[in-house]
């Protein structure tokens, strides 16, 4: 079975162990619907631990999620920095839309199919989603992952064509 990472716990939050968790997903109403199952994910042990969403709201980079299994400050404050995660098969993407986990790795061509790069890391700024991407004897260099830069995604053979602009790399 293959997970993905929707946050890292940074703290607690309230007196009834809600957990503050630094996003890193989208369509987060969809994830943690009242009801839904997220696991917590332990970085050092890789042990992951079933937890059923009470309630969840975001507050800009933030998600607050309430889950029965965890209801103190306390719990909370011991799992710091534990991720939350959830099983890939069962999240549904739009089209046009990726986990950043199936864009690492994927090389980087350009219009002649030359290869520029390998995706070493997704990020995300404030203007948009960015692709860091690793290049052998180079620096890294940064495309924004918008329609302009980025011509065609095929997850499938791990390829990603982009349009060169002066200045890019």
């Amino acid at each position: 079975m293959e997970y993905v990472s929707l946050g890292v716990i940074k703290d607690s939050f309230g007196l009834d162990g809600t957990m503050k968790i630094f996003s890193t997903t989208s369509n987060q109403k969809q994830r943690y619907k009242e009801g839904s199952k997220v696991f917590l994910y332990n970085p050092q042990t890789h042990e992951r631990t079933e937890l059923n969403v009470v309630k969840f709201r975001q507050n800009g980079p933030f998600d607050f999620i309430k889950v029965n299994e965890l209801n103190t400050p306390e719990e909370i404050k011991l799992i710091k920095g534990y991720e939350i995660h959830a099983i890939k098969d069962e999240i549904s993407l739009e089209k046009g839309m990726y986990f950043y986990s199936d864009l690492k790795g994927c090389q980087v061509v350009d219009k002649d199919n030359h290869l520029l790069g390998i995706v070493k890391e997704v990020e995300e700024f404030p203007a948009q989603l960015t692709l860091r991407v690793s290049r052998t004897g180079n620096k890294d260099f940064f495309v924004p992952f918008v329609k302009q830069f980025i011509k065609s995604v095929d997850i499938k053979n791990k390829r990603i064509l982009i349009e060169i602009i002066e200045g890019l790399l």
